[in-house]
C-alpha cells in the first residue's frame, strides 16, 4: 500500500503532520476519496495552497475535490527532472547553472521579468528546441516563486523538498514490508515525537528574549505621498555599507497601514524589517493587530 502523508508547516515553520493514507492504488478515484476524507477530519475547511509533485491522477484529483484551492507544483520534483531531461552537459556549465538557479529561485522579481530574462538565457545557450524546458516555462504559473509573490507561502518557497523530508522522517520508524499493525505502532511513534519538539519549542519561545543581530543595514529616505500613503525610499546595505536592495515602503497613519515592495507579509505572514522600522519611525511600538494572524 501507498502511504500518503499530508504536509503543514506550523508557526515554527517546521513540518507538522496533519492527516495521513494509505492507498492500495495510485488512481484519480483514490485520491479523490483520501481528500475527501481529509476534509471531512478537518471539518471541511480547505487549504489555501496545495503542494504536490507532477503526478497526474493527483493533479487531478486536486481540481475536483478543492477546486478553491491554489495548486502548486514542487519546485524540486521539477528540478531534478529537468536536469535529467536536458541532453548534453549544459547543467556542468559554472556560467549557465548560476544564472539558472538565480532566475528560476528569485522571489523578488516579477513575472514579466523573469519571462523576459528566461527569454534570454534560452536564445543564449540555444534552447529552443527542447521540449523539455518548453514543457516546464509552459507551466511556469505553477511553480516559480515569481508567480506567487500574492500567495502565503509559510517557507514553502525556496524549500528544497519538504516531502521528501517527511518521507525519510517516517522512514526511520517505519519499513515499507512492516505489517500494518507494526506500522500504526511506529506511526503513533513517530507523530508523538512531532509534538513533544512542538511542546519543547513552546516552553522555549515562552522563557526566550529576542535579540536580533543582522549583518544588514537600512538607510530610509521620505520621497513624497501619493493618494494618502507617505512613500519611503529604503536602501538596504550590507556591513560594509555597500547597497544591496532598493525597496520602496509606504506608510498609511494614523490607520497604521504599512506595505512594502519586498512583499514578506504576502508570502510569509510577518512583517519585514523595513515596514518595522516605519512603524517605530512614528513610535508605534505594538504590532498593528491586522498584520496578526491568528488562523
Amino acid at each position: 500500500m501507498v502511504f500518503v502523508p499530508f504536509t503543514a508547516v506550523d508557526h515554527y515553520k517546521k513540518l507538522v503532520t496533519v492527516g495521513v493514507g494509505l492507498l492500495s492504488r495510485e488512481i484519480v478515484e483514490s485520491y479523490e476519496w483520501l481528500l475527501k476524507a481529509f476534509l471531512r477530519a478537518h471539518e471541511g475547511k480547505t487549504p489555501k495552497i496545495v503542494l504536490t509533485d507532477q503526478d497526474p491522477a493527483i493533479k487531478q484529483a486536486v481540481e475536483s475535490v478543492l477546486p478553491n484551492s491554489r495548486h502548486r507544483l514542487c519546485m524540486w520534483h521539477i528540478m531534478k527532472k529537468l536536469q535529467t531531461k536536458v541532453t548534453g552537459d549544459l547543467f556542468k556549465n559554472k556560467d549557465f547553472k548560476k544564472r539558472f538557479n538565480k532566475l528560476f529561485w528569485n522571489m523578488h522579481i516579477k513575472p514579466d521579468e523573469f519571462e523576459k530574462k528566461w527569454e534570454l538565457i534560452i536564445n543564449e545557450f540555444n534552447l529552443e528546441d527542447k521540449r523539455q524546458v518548453n514543457d516546464m516555462f509552459e507551466l511556469r504559473d505553477k511553480w516559480i516563486p515569481a508567480y506567487f509573490s500574492d500567495t502565503r507561502m509559510s517557507g514553502l518557497m525556496k524549500t528544497t523538498s519538504r516531502s521528501e523530508s517527511m518521507n525519510s522522517f517516517f522512514n526511520t520508524y517505519s519499513q515499507s514490508r512492516n505489517l500494518l499493525l507494526h506500522f500504526m505502532m511506529n506511526y503513533d511513534t513517530a507523530i508523538q515525537k512531532q509534538r513533544n519538539t512542538q511542546k519543547e519549542l513552546d516552553h522555549e519561545t515562552k522563557k526566550a528574549k529576542e535579540i536580533y543581530k543582522g549583518s544588514w543595514y537600512c538607510h530610509y529616505k521620505h520621497v513624497g505621498t501619493e493618494n494618502g500613503w507617505e512613500l519611503y525610499k529604503v536602501e538596504q546595505l550590507d556591513k560594509n555599507n555597500d547597497l544591496k536592495t532598493e525597496l520602496e515602503v509606504e506608510e498609511k497613519l494614523p490607520a497604521n497601514d504599512v506595505k512594502c515592495t519586498c512583499e514578506h507579509f504576502n508570502r510569509f505572514g510577518t512583517l519585514c524589517r523595513h515596514a518595522f522600522n516605519i512603524l517605530m519611525k512614528h513610535g508605534i511600538k505594538e504590532i498593528p493587530e491586522q498584520y496578526i494572524d491568528n488562523c
